[in-house]
């Protein structure tokens, strides 16, 4: 291991080039004083104190007293400067893999992995922006885009050089171009010099030699090119996401509607409603807790329906900046805001003869509630800076976890908008009211695990099984997935026991309901009374959602606030 010291990286916008600091002393001064063992012309004279020790280093301005704490590769920002801790070698030290490979066995679809794995790579390589590409024949297009503040970049396939891009797709190297200014090819190229690029490193991504898209990352400064260390790590990342990749490019194929069959009465009734609407055009709402299957729901409706030849385009509502969410379902003219250097298809024109998929609905500013509801309306869509209605056919189907009849009574939620997109319900409950289920489903998780990773086939131990029944499950489906995924790996024979699971103790059981109160008071007085205490007891157990308490005491997300109050 290096004995060199960390270093805390200080980059003072609108420059991207950061002062580097080894943090050789305990105590490290920074500020524009001239005793300052760091000096900064833009901040107070006695600006931070830096305190390194052996985890990571806290940061303390001397002002106030306030203290940030910084590991390894995190960033915070202070005062407008962005302050960076990196391992010894800044640029080259090499990229915690393993970590983003244990987040990657948390998520749910592709495009959530996607995200998740270029948000990390940014952040940790530093770089100013990243994509990662999808090949189409001879064309490309950008599965997801990120700024260095973790943002989705609108128009990212504008701010990409198309010959570097292509030139990787085509001859299935990374290229790596320090500084682009001075490179023999790339000097010249006209967008390499419009878009200012000052670095670019470029992974491809190769299935059976065939290149299936690539990991771009950018950087404004050409002094700070990827050391050979982490270009390796972030081929080795590259890989990873080949089979999100791949994924995306059999069209983003409809999720096995394995996790909408069981034996709970309530996942039955769901799958039922399902296969009745899905070769129809009616809207279907979704409801359930998060991390209940609402997305797989959506994804067998598309696969059933007469629109499956086309892929299904989603949106998660709570995801997109309230500010660039109009944007993204509508698109844009070139110069109609800035930052738009480019016209833009939204998501509405793209879902064209389709489906729409709009998670999180709920989350929807009350505007754009307006503009959606005219959008299904007149079916046409209108680009941010144009005036010119372009006609749409989108068969639209929406999740949500919130009450939105609440919403509605509370004004936060549109009553003719949502009679629009109800025209049927499928109703998805928790994970901890479907019984045995939970064992169906974590086995069908297990063997995928083991099938995806290249791991043996493993038994779950009594005592595990009893584990998966006990765990009230409050991340639900999604939770049940990534515990599979992640005993399938840590397992350490072909039998997996409890303690491999890394659920902890089972929860204790709810108090019995057995004080009688006042008998002095009417049937009814006392009836409502133990209803009042039994809900609040179920709400207890299940650990305060009261989405999986409803589901398990048989009545609506309604009825149980009522039973509240």
């Amino acid at each position: 291991m290096s004995s060199d010291p960390p270093e805390l990286w200080l980059t003072q916008p609108p420059s991207t080039t950061p002062v580097r600091v080894p943090l050789r002393r305990a105590l490290t001064t920074i500020g524009a004083a001239p005793g300052a063992d760091v000096k900064l012309a833009t901040v107070p004279p006695h600006w931070l104190v830096a305190q390194a020790d052996a985890e990571g280093v806290t940061v303390v301005v001397m002002a106030s007293g306030a203290r940030h704490r910084l590991a390894l590769n995190q960033a915070t920002v202070i005062d407008g400067v962005r302050l960076l801790l990196t391992p010894p070698g800044g640029d080259d030290a090499p990229i915690p893999v393993g970590q983003i490979a244990d987040a990657l066995a948390g998520v749910d679809s592709a495009d959530e992995a996607l995200a998740l794995l270029l948000e990390r790579v940014v952040a940790l390589t530093d770089a100013d922006s990243g994509a990662v590409i999808l090949r189409d024949g001879d064309a490309w297009t950008v599965a997801v885009a990120r700024d260095r503040r973790g943002q989705p970049l609108a128009d990212a396939q504008l701010l990409l050089s198309d010959t570097i891009v292509a030139d990787v797709l085509a001859g299935g190297e990374a290229v790596a171009a320090a500084d682009l200014a001075r490179h023999s090819r790339y000097h010249h190229v006209t967008s390499v010099v419009a878009l200012g690029l000052g670095s670019v490193f470029a992974a491809p991504m190769v299935l059976g030699g065939r290149v299936l898209g690539a990991l771009y990352l950018g950087r404004v400064d050409p002094a700070r090119p990827l050391g050979p260390r982490r270009a390796h790590d972030v081929e080795v990342i590259a890989s990873m996401a080949i089979p999100f990749v791949a994924q995306l490019r059999r069209g983003r194929r409809a999720a096995s509607p394995s996790e909408l069959v069981g034996d709970a009465p309530a996942m039955v009734a769901a799958a039922a409603i399902v296969a009745r609407v899905a070769p129809t055009d009616l809207a279907v709402l979704i409801v359930g807790p998060t991390g209940a299957g609402k997305e797989v729901a959506a994804r067998a409706l598309h696969a059933a329906s007469g629109r499956r030849e086309r892929p299904m385009i989603a949106v998660n509502c709570a995801a997109v900046p309230a500010g660039l969410l109009e944007a993204e379902l509508f698109g844009h003219k070139k110069g109609a805001f800035t930052g738009a250097t480019g016209d833009r298809v939204g998501k509405v024109e793209a879902a064209h003869g389709s489906t729409l998929f709009l998670d999180e609905i709920g989350d929807m500013p009350l505007a754009m509630q307006a503009s959606l509801l005219r959008v299904l309306q007149e079916r046409e869509v209108v680009r941010l800076g144009e005036n010119q209605p372009r006609p749409v056919d989108v068969r639209v189907v929406t999740a949500t976890h919130r009450d939105l009849d609440r919403a509605v009574a509370e004004g936060q939620f549109r009553a003719d908008l949502l009679y629009r997109l109800r025209e049927v319900t499928v109703a998805l409950p928790p994970l901890a009211a479907r019984g045995d289920d939970v064992i169906t489903l974590a086995r069908l998780f297990l063997q995928q695990a083991e099938a995806q990773l290249g791991l043996r086939a493993h038994a779950l131990a009594p005592a595990a099984i009893a584990a998966l029944r006990a765990h009230p499950w409050p991340g639900n489906v999604r939770e049940l997935k990534a515990a599979m995924r992640r005993a399938a790996v840590l397992a350490d024979g072909a039998t997996i026991e409890a303690a491999t699971l890394g659920l902890g103790a089972p929860p204790p059981p709810a108090p019995a309901v057995d004080d009688l109160g006042d008998l002095g008071r009417s049937l009814e007085a006392a009836r409502d009374d133990f209803a009042r205490r039994y809900v609040a007891a179920v709400i207890a157990r299940h650990g305060g959602n009261r989405e999986a308490a409803a589901a398990a005491l048989g009545i609506s997300l309604r009825s149980l606030y009522r039973y509240q109050g």
